[in-house]
Formats: structure tokens, C-alpha cells, sequence
């Protein structure tokens, strides 16, 4: 195809009837396998004559394919069309030469495709890519210098990231590029051409990659180094002379982007590696102890020169000076917080420290026209960015933050007094000026000095905390009613900071709970929402407990319209806390409570779904934006499944309720599965089995549900099924007769059982959770059927094959479990089959020719058997095969006959089991004990927080000190929980066979101690109250009238310790 065909269809990408573009991208679909298109394309590209439109449209045609369809990776299918060798051929032939004949804006397409070439192709399939940047670094050509820059970037950030062993190519690189990049950086760095601009963050960022996981070998030269250094000190002190110190923010965006803006982002970066890596003997980690002497070096010879500079730009944005961009601002920050910990670039900050604070934090503090402006123009969003925002770890305003508290707590003696001397003396000037001369900004700026500072100054060894009340109701509760939105909600945050603060007037708090309830119906959105984050330090707090119930309905409702106005989950989290607290009054409006949650969430997962289906990631800004928003919606709906289980849960025992929530939250689970949103699963997952735990049984609403489970679990849920095992548990438990009596029903669990046994995707973790479900599927098949015997359910034609299932790993060298959990539950399958019908389980096994060698293991490995619940599954099946081998005695042709010798060593196994049980009870005992404890108590930590840095609080110049500085303050201005105790029954294996005659030495009993099982304290089981004394009594009763010389011969071969613990189980046989 010509280039004036090529530049036609790709012109049709941008008209503006929508049946030509689909036509158009049928059209380039089509081409993707056409022999010779990539470099018809980059013709095109080249081709003088074309307009710009249509190159830029196949340029990121072109990017798409190569990443796409350049060469597969090891996990695509070879099938697709991929490009062709001729046409890879070419494309590394002249893409550098034609990427020098473009503009910028097609430039980095042709970039961004090169990076995917060099991942696949470089070295052995592009080697001459190196000598060809080198020839373009070298050329005289500033066009060609320039490509050579981006094409040095893309080369080293293919190594940014490799490990030390596979960076060799990077270290060469390095020597022989590096110093060509330097030179032209030096010669073009005081142009105020973007394009030159654009150069010179190229050659910097290139650096800033070499050094993410080492420090190259030529960097370690001081002199190369310092060359390095210069260039980045000087870029970051140049000056933007097209803007101003007083610059608009409506230029700040473009500001931001501005190419030499982005070089100097590149070289604080690289000046921060550098110090924080390698160059900070404080800060060497274990992985580079390697880097000490160099690390004495650089900070006795190039770090405080990086300090000096820092101060200058510090003292020039201090003083409206100097320009700095956000971005720089939070790296400046970060790297003076690093000096803080250091000893000897502490003694050359600390001269500064109180000024960085006053002039150059503090100022960060304060809200700024900025966020007026987005206050103004969108809250919701103004919410989602400033109060719940999932990136704030880049935010100039979080590191200045952070940047304070390092500064006060790591140097308290230097800073804290100042600092609060600071802090009263701005709210002393605002609270004594009048209304229209007070400056609204610094009064918000240092409240949030404050909040930043709770963890230290709340400290019940702080000479400050006993005049904190003071502070709060002086200075705090009355910005509550300010006609300023922003101290409005600034004083909510910083109530929420000292809510744990006592007051000698009960009263105050009433009080302030009422003016919070109130701010709840605040005319702007953020202080709503800071009012309802300022509600769940009163939901424990027992002295206004009455008053609370008194307004929950009012809270309540509130909280769901803030809910519907914002996607964000810090709402449904206080509607959550409530939920615990307060579940048996929020009863009799529950269900409309769930009701509007569920509108709220399907409001919010329908946007999210629609910004899914048309984000346009060709605009990369958009695409991001997009995406950050999408995931903002996720979080929010999490947040309100989250909150609907807790919910649930607290209404244990309110059935009727339940059911009526079933029919309410049912339609948006089904959603979740349907839509395969697997980011919510896990949160439906709970609501499911929240209701059928709580209900004990299976509705109709709830059988309907389980087809969406089944088409989710059969799409991509196998990697869920931990996930989805309580819910599945419940079904089988509650639901059992249903789904062994409905064929389709019975088939789908089967099914995935199935799947979760066999398939390559689950890990012996998600196998685990197979034999949970299928233990659930027997055990209470068994009890069913024990209390139903007109009504039995066979299910032995699942048994046999969920014994083949066991088979594949424990009859089988090559897949023996690799951990103590997941051959325990196999053995207990074993066992539980053994418990349903020995004939049929002595049969399987013997069939699939590992009955001797898994018998043996259920012998030899008793000692795993260690919980409460897994010692019940060893005795009543290991009791149920010694009645079986025994009432078949009597026959000579009886399989068992193979078994005689057995008894003893199978009853020697129980006897063992038995012994630790009473063990295992107590273990289980004390830890639920300390959760009970742990969920009841709410302790007071504040003498214990913090202590290692606020010990030095302690003495009277201290003291005095802080009474000077605060004057104005004071005169008036559903959980799991924790491992199980070690239980260890000090028997012997007493083992018939070694583990290697049989070929088991793929385990070893004494490995993987943190692999061993955890007591469930949720797990409820149909054998729970199995007495299990009496099992092998009754045992022994059988053997002795069925075959008495078995009995004697068994009874007289036990030990004296062993027959003195059987007359314990004995007595213990007729206690319960």
C-alpha cells in the first residue's frame, strides 16, 4: 500500500462520522497481518508531503503493532500474527534515521516502539542498535544528537530494573555513552530552546536509570561523578525566565510540563538516589553495605554541597524568588528528611531548621488557591484528590508534611519548642485580630501543623497534653460554625487528631458530637464529609453513647447521602463502624439502610463499567485519569460491600431480617459475578456467607445466586477459591439434601471441586481448600444421614472419585505435597472417606494401587494431626477401619485379612492422637479466651505509644520550656485470629516402614514450622461434639465381644504408660 492510500485511511481515523472510523479501523485491522505494512508505514511517516494528522495517526498505529505483535512472549500463542522477519529487518534498519527526520509529537511513538524492540531484540538481535546511537551521539546534527539521546534513554531503562548479574551491557554503556551524553548536556544546558531542553532531561533521565539498582562501576569515579553532579546542580538552579515568581496557577499546569521543568525533576531525583542509596552511610541498607567508603565520601565531599543548593532554592521559594515545581518540592523535602537522620548533615540543616519549618513548610500547609479552586469547581472531586486520594505519595504537600514530623520528633530538642511557639503565635494573631484582618490560610495551615504533630504532642508524657483540651476548645470547636468552608472542615480533621482528648465537663463532648451531627448538613460537600469522618470517635466513646443512639437515625441517613454523592469508601467505613456498635439499633431500619447502599453501589460500579468500556488509552493523560477514577469507584464499592457484611454479621439472630437483606443485596452480587468484577469478589464472597451462616440455610434467592457463583468460578474464579470456600461450605452445610438430590446442582459443586484438585492455576493453598469442601460434603452427608435414615444420600460415587483426586498427590512421587497443611487434609480425606464407608475406600485405594502406602502414612504421620478438629477426622476414621477389619475377621476370603496385623499399630496411632487432644483443647480454650479479650477490651495506649522517641520529654528546663511556648494554649488563648499454641504429643512414630522404602522423601516432618495449621476459632463442623473418648471405648467394646483373642493380644502388647492413658479415655468416655 502507497503512502497517499496509507495517508487517506489514516485520516479517516480522526472524521467525524462515526461509521467511517469503524470502517476505517476494520480497515487497519484487516492490514495488521499484511506483509511489508510496518515499513509502508514509517514511508509514510517520512513522506514530506503528508500532513501531519495522518502521520501522527499511523506513527501510534505503528507503536500499537510493535507492541502487540512484535514477538510473542513465552505465555501467547504462537498463532497470532506476528511481524514478519523481513519487516523486523527493516524496521531496525531505519527507524533511528527516520525518527530523526520527524517532529517531537511523532518522535516519542517511534520512541515508545523502539523500547519495545530493544526488550525483545537487545543485544543478540539488534547489536548494532549501540554503535548506531553512538554514531547519532557523536554526529554534529542537532536532530541526530537528539535521537541519539532518546535512543541512550530507552537503551538504559531496559536495565534500570535488571539485577546486578545481568547489567553488564548497562556498565558498558555507561563508559563508553555517558561521557558523549555529559558533554552535550554541558555545551546546550543554558539554552532556552525546548527542543534543547527536551535534551537535556533525556541525558539526565538516562542517568537517573542507570542508578536504580546499583551504582555502575564508571559512576564510582569521583571526577566523572562530580561532572554528573555539576550538571544537575545547575539545572536545578536555573531559572524559567518565561515565567515568573508570581506566575498565575493557570499556567502552573503548563509549567509543570515544560521540558527544563521536567530536567530539573530528573536531577533532584538522580541527586536524591544517589544520597539515599548509595552515599548515606545512615541510610546503607543491608543490600548495599557494599557502598560504605563510597557512602563517606560522597557525604563528606558532595552532599553537603546538594544541601547548600537545596537551602538556596528553599530560602528563593521562601521569599517569591524563585520558582520551584510541585514535583521538585516534594524531592527537596524528601532529601532534607533524610539529612534530618543523619548525624553530620544534621549539624549543617540544623542552623536552617526552624526557618525551613516557618517559611518553607508551613506555607504547604495552608490551603492554597489551588485548591479554592478545584473546592469551587468540583468538591466531589476536591474529596477524592485532597481528603481520599490513592496518590498521595507523590504530593509535595505530604512530603513537606512528613518532612515536619521528622524534624519534631527525630530533633525535638532543637525544634518542638519553636515549632509550637510558632504554631500558638499564628492562632493567637487570628484569634485577637478582628473578623475582616485575619488571615484564614495561616489559621488552617497551623491547625494542620497540629494534626501532623498529634502522635507526639497527645503523648501522655508530653508537658503539652494536659493543656490540649485547652487548645481544642480555645482555638478548634469554634471554627466549626466559621463562615470559612475551609477552616470549617480543617477543624473537624483536626478534632478527629484529638478526639481521644478528655474533658473535665462531660458536657464539651455532647456538645461537640451535636455541632458535628450538625455539620453533617453542611452546605459544602467536603465538611460533610469531614463531619462524618468526625462521627466514629464518638460510635465507643460509652459517655455520649445515649445521645448517639438518640441521632442514628439522623446519622444514618445522612451518611448515605454523602454516600451517593461521592465514590469514595471513608463514608461506608464510618456507616461500617456503626454497623458494629450499634447493629441491634440500627435493626428496624436495616433493610432500607442495605437498600440504598445497593443504589449507591450500582451507581457507581455502572459509571465505572461505562469509563471501562471507552477509555481511550491513546491519550495517555486521559487513559490515566480514567483509570485513577475507575479505580477510586472500585475502592468506594469495596467499601460498601465491606460495610453490608459487618452489617450482616451483627445481625446474628436476626433471621428474619437477614432474609429480607438477602433480597436486597442478592441483585449486586450477582452483578459482581456476572460482570466478573474479581476486584470485589472477595467482599461478595463474605456477604454470602454472612447470610447463609446467619440464616442456617439456603433460600430460594440465594440458590438462584449460586449459577452466577458457578459461571464466575468456570471463567477465572479458580484463582478465588479461597476466597469463595465459606460460601461454599454454607451451601454444602445448609443446602445439602437440595444439591445431592438436584443433578445439576450436585454436578456443579463436583465441578469445581473438581477443577480446584486438578488444575494447573491452584497452588496447595487453593488445594486445600478442595478437601475443606469435600470434607464438608461428607461429614455432612454423614450427619444427615444419621439423623434421616428414611432419607438416605449416597454419594459414593463421589467419595471414590474425590479419593482418586487424593491419589494424584499421595500416590504419586512427583506431586507429594511440598507442605504440612495440604498433606494433612489429604490424609484427612482419606480418613473422613474412611469414616463414610470403609469397603468402598479400602476399594478405591486398593483399585488406584496405593492403599498399603497410604495406609502407612496415615500410620506414620499421626504426629501432624495436632488440632482439635484434625484429631477427631484420625479417630473416627482410623476407629471405624480398626471395627471394620475386625468384624471381617471371622471371614478368610475378607480383604481384611491382609490388615490383622494392623490393629495394633492403627490403634498405637490413636492412642497417640488421643493424647495430645486434651492439649489441643486447652490451646483452642486460651485463644479464643484472648480474642474475647482482645475484642472486648479497648486499652488506653498513650503511655506506651511512641515511647522510644518522646522519652526525652522528661525534665524541668523541658518542661518550662513548653509551658512558655503553649502559653496561649493554656491561659486562655469476622476476623481470624493468631496462631495456634505450639501442641506436641511427646510420642514416638513407633513407624512399621521408613519413608524412603515407600519413596516419600519429598516431606520432612521438621521443615516448614511456618507452614504448620492455625485453629480456626469460625470453623464449625458436624463432628464437633463428637465425644471422642467414647469412639474408641466403644471401639474396644467391639473388639472384645466381636474377637476377644484380637482384644487381648492388642490390650497386652500396650505399655504400661499406654494402658494407663487407655483407663483415662475410659473415665473420660462417660464425662460427656
Amino acid at each position: 500500500m502507497d503512502s497517499n492510500s496509507l495517508s487517506v485511511l489514516f485520516s479517516n481515523t480522526f472524521h467525524p462520522d462515526q461509521d467511517i472510523r469503524n470502517q476505517t479501523e476494520q480497515k487497519l485491522n484487516a492490514l495488521e497481518s499484511q506483509p511489508m505494512l510496518l515499513p509502508a508505514i514509517l514511508t509514510l511517516i517520512s513522506d514530506q508531503n503528508i500532513q501531519d494528522a495522518p502521520k501522527l495517526a499511523a506513527a501510534i498505529y505503528f507503536k500499537n503493532i510493535i507492541r502487540k505483535n512484535w514477538k510473542p512472549r513465552n505465555d501467547e500463542p504462537t498463532s497470532q500474527n506476528y511481524v514478519s522477519e523481513q519487516d523486523q529487518t527493516y524496521v531496525k534498519a531505519e527507524i533511528l534515521s527516520i525518527m530523526v527526520k520527524t517532529p517531537s509529537n511523532i518522535q516519542s511513538q517511534l520512541q515508545s516502539s523502539i523500547a519495545t524492540i530493544l526488550s525483545h531484540d537487545f543485544p543478540d538481535n539488534w547489536p548494532d542498535f549501540g554503535p548506531k546511537v553512538y554514531g547519532l551521539l557523536n554526529s554534529n546534527d542537532v536532530n541526530s544528537t537528539k535521537v541519539g539521546l532518546l535512543s541512550l534513554l530507552e537503551l538504559t531503562q531496559l536495565y534500570r530494573f535488571k539485577s546486578s548479574k545481568n547489567r553488564k551491557p548497562l556498565y558498558e554503556i555507561v563508559s563508553t555513552l555517558f561521557p558523549i551524553s555529559l558533554k552535550i548536556v554541558e555545551s546546550i544546558i543554558d539554552s532556552t530552546d525546548p527542543n534543547m531542553q527536551t535534551m537535556i532531561k533525556a541525558g539526565i533521565k538516562a542517568f537517573h536509570a542507570s542508578i536504580q539498582v546499583d551504582l555502575p562501576p564508571p559512576l564510582m569515579n569521583f571526577d566523572f561523578l562530580g561532572a554528573w553532579g555539576s550538571i544537575f546542580i545547575k539545572v536545578i538552579t536555573l531559572n524559567n525566565p518565561q515565567y515568573s515568581a508570581d506566575f498565575d496557577d493557570d499556567d502552573l499546569e503548563e509549567f509543570e510540563k515544560n521540558p527544563l521543568t521536567k530536567a530539573k525533576k530528573w536531577a533532584h531525583r538522580s541527586l536524591n538516589r544517589l544520597f539515599n542509596r548509595y552515599g548515606c552511610v545512615y541510610l546503607i541498607s543491608s543490600n548495599t553495605k557494599k557502598y560504605t567508603p563510597f557512602a563517606k565520601l560522597f557525604t563528606e565531599n558532595f552532599a553537603p554541597k546538594i544541601l547548600e543548593v537545596y537551602l538556596q532554592l528553599v530560602s528563593g521559594y521562601a521569599s517569591h524568588s524563585f520558582i520551584i515545581s510541585s514535583k521538585a518540592r516534594y524531592l527537596i523535602s524528601n532529601f532534607l528528611a533524610d539529612t534530618v537522620k543523619d548525624k553530620s548533615m544534621w549539624k549543617l540543616l540544623k542552623p536552617h531548621s526552624v526557618q525551613i519549618i516557618t517559611e518553607y513548610i508551613f506555607p504547604q500547609l495552608c490551603y492554597s488557591e489551588a485548591d479554592a479552586e478545584l473546592w469551587e469547581s468540583s468538591p466531589a472531586d476536591y474529596v477524592n484528590k485532597r481528603i481520599d486520594s490513592l496518590d498521595d505519595f507523590n504530593s509535595p504537600v505530604l512530603a513537606a508534611t512528613n518532612l515536619l514530623i521528622d524534624l519534631v520528633v527525630e530533633r525535638r530538642s532543637t525544634n518542638l519548642v519553636p515549632t509550637l511557639q510558632f504554631i500558638n503565635q499564628v492562632l493567637e494573631t487570628y484569634k485577637n485580630s478582628s473578623p475582616e484582618s485575619r488571615n484564614d490560610r495561616t489559621k488552617d495551615g497551623a491547625l494542620s501543623a497540629m494534626s501532623s504533630l498529634a502522635l507526639s504532642v497527645r503523648n501522655k508524657k508530653s508537658p503539652i497534653a494536659s493543656s490540649l483540651d485547652k487548645f481544642l476548645i480555645d482555638y478548634v470547636f469554634p471554627d466549626f460554625l466559621s463562615p470559612n468552608k475551609f477552616l470549617r472542615a480543617r477543624s473537624l480533621d483536626t478534632f478527629c487528631n484529638y478526639s481521644d482528648v478528655q474533658f473535665s465537663d462531660p458536657q464539651i463532648s455532647i456538645s461537640v458530637f451535636n455541632q458535628v451531627v450538625a455539620l453533617l448538613k453542611d452546605t459544602e460537600l467536603p465538611v460533610r464529609v469531614y463531619a462524618a469522618l468526625a462521627i466514629r470517635p464518638f460510635i465507643e466513646n460509652e459517655s455520649v453513647a445515649e445521645v448517639v443512639v438518640s441521632q442514628l437515625p439522623v446519622i444514618v441517613e445522612q451518611l448515605l447521602l454523602i454516600t451517593n454523592q461521592i465514590d469514595s469508601d471513608l463514608v461506608t467505613d464510618v456507616i461500617e463502624s456503626i454497623s458494629v456498635s450499634y447493629a441491634s439499633q440500627l435493626e428496624p431500619f436495616a433493610v432500607q439502610l442495605c437498600q440504598q447502599l445497593c443504589d449507591s453501589f450500582l451507581r457507581i460500579m455502572n459509571e465505572s463499567l461505562n469509563a471501562s468500556a471507552s477509555i481511550n488509552f491513546e491519550s495517555s493523560s486521559k487513559g490515566l485519569s480514567d483509570l485513577e477514577d475507575m479505580s477510586s469507584k472500585t475502592m468506594a464499592a469495596m467499601g460498601i460491600l465491606r460495610t453490608l457484611g459487618t452489617l450482616i454479621i451483627n445481625l446474628d439472630g436476626s433471621t428474619s431480617t437477614v432474609f429480607n437483606i438477602e433480597q436486597v443485596v442478592y441483585p449486586i452480587i450477582k452483578f459482581v459475578f456476572d460482570n466478573r468484577i474479581v476486584d470485589l469478589y472477595e467482599e461478595a464472597f463474605e456477604i454470602v456467607d454472612c447470610c447463609t451462616f446467619n440464616l442456617k440455610q439456603i433460600s430460594p434467592s440465594c440458590y438462584d445466586l449460586f449459577g452466577s457463583i458457578y459461571n464466575s468460578f468456570m471463567d477465572s474464579g479458580v484463582d478465588f477459591i479461597e476466597d469463595m470456600l465459606p460460601s461454599l461450605d454454607n451451601y454444602v452445610s445448609y443446602g445439602l439434601e437440595t444439591f445431592m438430590k438436584t443433578p445439576e446442582l450436585r454436578q456443579r459443586m463436583f465441578g469445581i471441586i473438581e477443577i480446584v484438585m486438578k488444575s494447573d492455576r491452584v497452588g496447595e493453598s487453593g488445594r486445600i481448600a478442595g478437601c475443606k469442601l469435600i470434607e464438608s460434603v461428607i461429614l455432612n452427608t454423614m450427619d444427615f444421614n444419621s439423623k434421616n435414615p428414611g432419607s438416605i444420600l449416597n454419594i459414593d460415587d463421589l467419595v471414590s472419585q474425590f479419593l482418586g483426586f487424593a491419589n494424584i498427590y499421595l500416590g504419586n512421587q512427583e506431586n507429594f505435597p511440598k507442605t504440612s497443611p495440604f498433606l494433612i487434609y489429604l490424609l484427612e480425606l482419606i480418613l473422613n472417606s474412611l469414616q463414610y464407608n470403609v469397603d468402598l475406600t479400602i476399594k478405591t485405594l486398593s483399585d488406584l494401587g496405593s492403599l498399603n502406602s497410604i495406609l502407612e502414612l496415615i500410620a506414620t504421620k499421626k504426629n501432624l494431626f495436632k488440632l482439635c478438629h484434625n484429631k477427631r477426622v484420625y479417630i473416627l476414621g482410623a476407629c471405624n477401619l480398626i471395627q471394620t477389619i475386625v468384624s471381617n475377621s471371622a471371614n478368610p476370603n475378607s480383604v481384611y485379612q491382609n490388615f490383622q496385623n494392623g490393629i495394633p499399630v492403627f490403634f498405637k496411632s490413636v492412642l497417640d492422637v488421643v493424647k495430645g487432644y486434651p492439649a489441643a483443647i486447652k490451646a483452642r480454650s486460651e485463644l479464643e479466651s484472648l480474642y474475647n479479650k482482645e475484642y472486648n477490651e479497648n486499652d488506653d495506649n498513650d503511655d506506651d505509644f511512641n515511647s522510644d522517641v518522646e522519652s526525652d520529654f522528661e525534665g524541668d528546663d523541658m518542661n518550662n520550656e513548653f509551658n512558655k511556648a503553649i502559653s496561649g494554649f493554656t491561659d486562655g488563648g469476622n476476623s481470624k485470629s493468631g496462631s495456634n499454641a505450639d501442641i506436641t504429643d511427646d510420642v514416638s512414630d513407633n513407624d512399621l516402614y521408613s519413608d524412603e522404602e515407600y519413596g516419600y522423601n519429598g516431606y520432612d516432618d521438621n521443615d516448614d514450622y511456618d507452614d504448620e495449621l492455625e485453629e480456626d476459632l469460625y470453623f464449625e463442623s458436624p463432628i464437633d461434639k463428637v465425644n471422642v473418648y467414647l469412639i474408641i471405648t466403644k471401639t474396644l467394646e467391639f473388639m472384645q465381644s466381636t474377637n476377644p483373642p484380637t482384644f487381648n493380644a492388642l490390650v497386652g502388647g500396650l505399655t504400661p504408660e499406654e494402658q494407663q492413658l487407655l483407663t483415662v479415655v475410659s473415665k473420660e468416655s462417660t464425662s460427656s
